[in-house]
């Protein structure tokens, strides 16, 4: 079972060593880390670049793009049976991709979220990442509140079939959009409360725990969930089905 780690980077140079070594110590010589840069201005790219090792692929954007284009393509440009989601600025576990890579292996799941310790100013939060968010499957609740997070998230590669292209729509999340579609399509998601990696809170996040504006989160969701209709209407009709992704797990 082939790995492919997908990873969107920009400004994370102060972050990356930590990441990259936590990753590629856990990486089979088949398996691959995937990173897509989003043009970033510091030194994100020489550090990536100084690893020399030939499970990296580095591809750049030539503009910025966003965080949701960059994932997706890096996650199109994955070869493995399995993709695992990750931030620039997190640490994994010991022993992360061996658990992932058994419990794919049962073929008893297509779609894992994972539970994470939360890292706020250096210590560990008194909460778990699943606490903070409850955590768990089903559609309107992960359309009203997203709890598939990215960093936590690994699916078999046929998903993409189902999952690719994201909107590109304001309030459409890449993360959510997976899980959601996901489960639409009724492929097999388990949430496991296992931590498995620091996700690390530092206030330049992409993403926030915080509560935001009311009015905003309404307008986002009406977004995602037109979006998210569209995008099933459109596979119906056959007009995103040419994809040649497969299963081969």
């Amino acid at each position: 079972m082939k790995i492919s780690v997908c990873m969107a980077t920009y400004n994370g140079a102060q972050y990356l060593p930590a990441q990259l070594s936590s990753i590629l110590s856990q990486l089979g010589a088949d398996d691959e880390l995937v990173i897509v840069d989003d043009a970033s201005t510091d030194k994100t790219v020489s550090v990536i670049r100084s690893y020399g090792d030939a499970r990296l692929n580095l591809v750049c954007n030539p503009s910025n793009q966003g965080v949701v284009k960059t994932f997706e393509r890096a996650i199109a440009l994955a070869t493995g049976d399995v993709i695992l989601l990750s931030d620039q600025d997190d640490f994994w576990l010991d022993g992360k991709v061996a658990m992932l890579q058994a419990l794919f292996a049962s073929d008893e799941v297509d779609l894992v979220v994972h539970n994470a310790i939360v890292i706020q100013g250096n210590v560990a939060s008194n909460r778990s990442l699943f606490e903070m968010r409850d955590s768990g499957p089903g559609v309107i609740k992960n359309v009203i509140s997203n709890t598939y997070v990215g960093c936590c998230m690994a699916f078999r590669s046929c998903i993409r079939k189902h999952t690719l292209p994201i909107a590109s729509h304001r309030g459409v999340v890449h993360d959510g959009w997976i899980g959601i579609l996901a489960e639409l399509y009724g492929y097999r998601i388990r949430f496991i409360d296992t931590p498995l990696i620091l996700h690390v809170r530092h206030g330049g996040n992409t993403t926030t725990l915080k509560r935001r504006n009311l009015a905003v989160v309404v307008r986002d969701r009406v977004n995602f969930v037109a979006s998210l209709v569209w995008h099933v209407v459109c596979a119906r009709s056959d007009a995103t089905q040419s994809s040649s992704f497969d299963c081969t797990t």
